[in-house]
């Protein structure tokens, strides 16, 4: 079992494991199983929408799930045990099939019959992620008994662009003054406040002449990643 884990943009976290399962006992999904409980927290993260688990490579397991069904001498009591015990580790994971059942990986070196070994499992909340996961028959090594099985993922983030922002430091503070005074004269005439009412709109009639003044008045700076601070002259 080999975990690692490739952190993204904005928080975002990729765990993948790369596994060799002993087809003869279940030391190494009991691992997985107990190193997914004592980790959890570090797996998952705060977001879990943002955190992305991957189990791949060779469990030799059988099963009807993801086996031909119709190979019915691979489901022997023994066999179906040991790959219940898999799949209650993947769902204690968290995590679903990802490479589509009844797709072969292995051919068998003496008989020739193929027959799944090799799984791709997933986080169930990473599934919109997933673009293509496939074996590839006619790219199938020298001299190996298992096919390449490529997954492909959507793992572009989200990127935030920053709005442009008034910069107070170039205003031309005559010109504004000039402006906003003359939109104030534009508005009710001074009068004397009798009642709540009348408050309140004149305190929108401000707002809104001090707010279209800015509009006019005040130039925009746009955030780039070569800005100045903003306590210096831009």
């Amino acid at each position: 079992m080999s975990p690692s884990s490739n952190s993204m943009d904005h928080g975002a976290k990729l765990n993948l494991f790369n596994i060799y399962n002993d087809g003869t006992n279940n030391d190494t999904v009991k691992l997985l199983t107990k190193f997914h409980k004592d980790n959890r927290a570090t797996l998952e993260g705060e977001n879990v929408n943002n955190t992305h688990t991957i189990w791949v490579e060779d469990f030799n397991r059988h099963h009807p799930y993801w086996d031909d069904p119709k190979d019915t001498h691979l489901f022997t009591n023994e066999a179906i045990k040991a790959a219940e015990l898999l799949i209650e580790a993947v769902a204690e994971a968290g995590l679903e099939m990802a490479l589509p059942g009844k797709i072969p990986t292995h051919c068998h070196n003496v008989t020739k019959c193929w027959s799944r070994l090799d799984q791709v499992f997933l986080s169930e909340h990473s599934d919109n992620l997933l673009i293509t996961c496939d074996t590839f028959t006619d790219q199938r090594g020298v001299n190996t008994d298992h096919l390449p099985i490529v997954t492909e993922l959507s793992l572009a983030i989200n990127t935030f662009t920053e709005s442009p922002f008034p910069n107070f430091r170039n205003v031309d503070w005559p010109a504004f003054r000039e402006t906003l005074e003359r939109k104030l004269a534009e508005v009710h005439p001074v009068q004397k406040i009798l009642n709540q009412r009348q408050l309140d709109q004149c305190c929108a009639d401000l707002t809104q002449a001090i707010q279209s003044t800015i509009q006019e008045q005040v130039p925009v700076t746009k955030i780039t990643s070569k800005s100045k601070r903003w306590w210096t002259k831009s």
